[in-house]
């Protein structure tokens, strides 16, 4: 039995006949979910291979309504005997679960994007070519500096997935989408003090990744903080580089949920329509970002993406919502209605988010500030940050900005705040915007004024 269909979605004739078995057993409506993943990962250690693995994932979610009763429940299993004892399952769910009229399918026929997700090369390279790239990234890290004495991981991976959706409300859609990476994790050494650094670089294909680039900067960020010690307790300027302001978005899109805000954990609950922000911040969600590792022409209930304003000039324009949600506020969908696989329900998710505004080259904004710290390194962001009150305290490294200029490495370190006062600090955005695939964050560096950064 296929689980593909022609386009490369998921088999939707399968699906036709998973909801044409949920009706025949009595659903009032139902919604049937297909996803077919693959990924295949390679790490290397001291020039040899560590591990080798490759992994298959298929299965159906199904959906059915009854009433404002709504049962859930997966397999993968794709034999018509299977998908019987599915319908079942579901129909029983539905008949002891709790009402929700706010859960809703989403009607088809909608427009959906053309974006381009999947790369044919992702198959250019046969394994001992993937091997020779993580190869690559462990050697050009070895050699960027003497005192890089150990790379702990050197991992290659790649993933692809095809995805369906059936509905009786109209739904018959699917798509397939694919990408692959490095990550490499370097140990500096130096006088018994040992630092960390870590790089990615990540592509739809093979041939777009950068093993000789990865390999540098995670051995330049590990070495730099070499010989670090705390700075003095101060109120100044903290420039905050991609890799730790993608973990500050990552809070942020959390907060500007529908599902954060109707429950009332959001410190942005009340603030629609109002100043959140500095005027040179801009940040969006953006579902259809080709670029954009969370990108697909629908979410996981099969509303299109879009390009969703959150934050405009320094303006909280709106917040993201999936179909329940939005049908709870009265409003439509913003396409963020994400599943972690055929085995869960949707919920309300970013996909892409991106800080955007004018741009400032990053050495210009470093030379404008006299006293300040560069944070290349924090700890515990999301759990040392309140998403209701937005205060937050978290340890963190880097380098000590004096007169315009980087001076020494700095570890034991504490940068405290919250939220909305860091928002409204932000006062420059630097030119090095780039993909960090924690979530999905296209993240700029970015300078925050009247930061409190406490050390000795």
């Amino acid at each position: 039995m296929s689980a593909r269909s022609a386009d490369g979605g998921f088999d939707l004739d399968l699906l036709d006949r998973l909801v044409e078995k949920a009706r025949a057993a009595g659903a009032e409506q139902a919604e049937a979910y297909g996803e077919r993943s693959e990924s295949r990962r390679i790490k290397v250690f001291k020039g040899e291979v560590e591990e080798l693995t490759s992994s298959t994932r298929r299965g159906v979610g199904l959906r059915v309504f009854m009433g404002e009763h709504v049962g859930h429940a997966s397999t993968s299993d794709l034999s018509d005997e299977a998908l019987d004892d599915l319908v079942a399952r579901t129909l029983a769910h539905a008949a002891v679960v709790d009402p929700d009229p706010d859960v809703v399918l989403v009607e088809g026929g909608q427009p959906l994007p053309e974006i381009g997700i999947y790369d044919e090369r992702l198959h250019d390279i046969d394994v001992p070519g993937r091997i020779d790239l993580a190869l690559r990234t462990e050697q050009a890290a070895l050699e960027a500096d003497p005192r890089i004495k150990l790379v702990e991981t050197t991992m290659y991976a790649d993933a692809e997935a095809s995805v369906g959706i059936v509905s009786t409300s109209g739904l018959r859609q699917g798509f397939r989408e694919g990408h692959s990476y490095l990550f490499l994790y370097a140990l500096a050494e130096q006088d018994d003090q040992v630092e960390t650094g870590v790089a990615y670089s990540v592509g739809r294909y093979p041939g777009e990744l950068d093993p000789e680039g990865c390999g540098r900067e995670a051995a330049e960020r590990a070495a730099r903080l070499l010989g670090a010690t705390p700075c003095p307790s101060m109120k100044a300027t903290a420039v905050l580089e991609p890799f730790v302001g993608a973990d500050v978005l990552n809070v942020l899109g959390a907060a500007l949920t529908a599902d954060a805000v109707q429950k009332q954990r959001s410190l942005f609950a009340a603030l629609e329509g109002k100043q959140v922000a500095s005027s040179v911040v801009s940040l969006l969600d953006d579902g259809r970002h080709p670029e954009g590792l969370a990108s697909a022409p629908f979410d996981g209930e099969g509303s299109p993406t879009q390009r969703t304003p959150l934050i405009e000039a320094g303006v909280l324009q709106g917040f993201l919502y999936d179909a329940r949600t939005a049908h709870k506020a009265g409003r439509r969908s913003t396409g963020n209605g994400g599943r972690g696989s055929y085995q869960g329900i949707p919920s309300v998710h970013p996909t892409n988010l991106i800080l955007a505004g004018e741009q400032t080259p990053v050495g210009e904004v470093i030379s404008g500030i006299e006293h300040g710290v560069l944070v290349t390194d924090a700890v515990g962001v999301h759990s040392g940050a309140n998403p209701v009150s937005g205060e937050f305290s978290v340890g963190i490294s880097g380098i000590l900005i004096e007169n315009g200029r980087l001076t020494r490495p700095l570890r034991e370190v504490t940068l405290a705040g919250d939220i909305l006062s860091m928002l409204k600090g932000i006062a420059a955005i630097g030119d090095d915007a780039r993909w960090i695939p924690s979530g999905s964050v296209l993240m700029p560096t970015i300078a925050i004024e009247g930061m409190s950064i406490a050390g000795t």
